[in-house]
């Protein structure tokens, strides 16, 4: 069979424009919720006497997708595909809320260090309702947590909180350093129970309710 030059002449174009279509392609960008290392503040200087078991994180269906989610003003929600999560956002979350207790309490996550026989853990189980990037205004997280004492002594809560972060600059890195810093702030509320303080709103945290763990 033989292919006239005005055929090869139109593959050879179809070819070049789908080319030059993927050439055009926005980068995507990968971003993390575990920020920057922090120093460990004065009250964690002394390691903890037990370890933390900060389990996997549950969250919605519709938060919890590779690319962000971002709101908008009209109360709609865009999916930004050139902006992903460098993990499973759930992986994500669990690795940030690890990362802020360990830094707050002094202790190691027993994913780090294998636990030995007995040894007294307190474990982190989060519940995530909402997981919000409003374009422009804040970042949001709203979940039931739990803290449970396991081979020592300790009072169990059950948590809801409510942390909203403002976010001052256009852009998709200030709703990220937004939602890092409210992870931070929701781990400061989970340490307070873990060291027997009742978790005490704060600028950015508004605790909807507690109460304790049955054995």
């Amino acid at each position: 069979m033989t292919i006239s030059p005005m055929r090869t002449v139109l593959s050879l174009l179809v070819a070049g424009a789908a080319l030059a279509g993927c050439g055009s392609s926005p980068p995507v960008h990968y971003y993390t919720l575990q920020g920057p290392a922090a120093p460990a503040p004065a009250s964690a200087s002394a390691p903890a006497g037990f370890l933390i078991e900060v389990q996997p994180v549950s969250l919605s269906t519709q938060a919890d997708q590779p690319q962000l989610m971002v709101r908008t003003g009209d109360g709609s929600v865009s999916a930004l595909y050139s902006e992903r999560w460098s993990s499973p956002l759930g992986d994500e979350l669990r690795g940030a809320l690890s990362d802020a207790l360990k830094r707050e309490l002094g202790a190691l996550d027993v994913q780090a260090v294998k636990p030995g026989p007995g040894a007294a853990v307190w474990r982190v189980q989060t519940d995530v309702q909402r997981f919000d990037l409003v374009s422009g205004s804040m970042a949001q997280l709203d979940a039931t947590w739990r803290v449970r004492p396991v081979n020592m002594k300790g009072v169990g809560l059950l948590c809801r909180s409510l942390v909203t972060e403002p976010v001052s600059e256009a852009g998709v890195p200030a709703l990220i350093a937004a939602q890092q810093r409210a992870v931070v702030s929701l781990a400061g509320v989970m340490a307070s129970a873990m060291r027997g303080q009742a978790p005490a709103g704060s600028g950015s945290v508004q605790m909807l309710g507690c109460s304790a763990l049955k054995d």
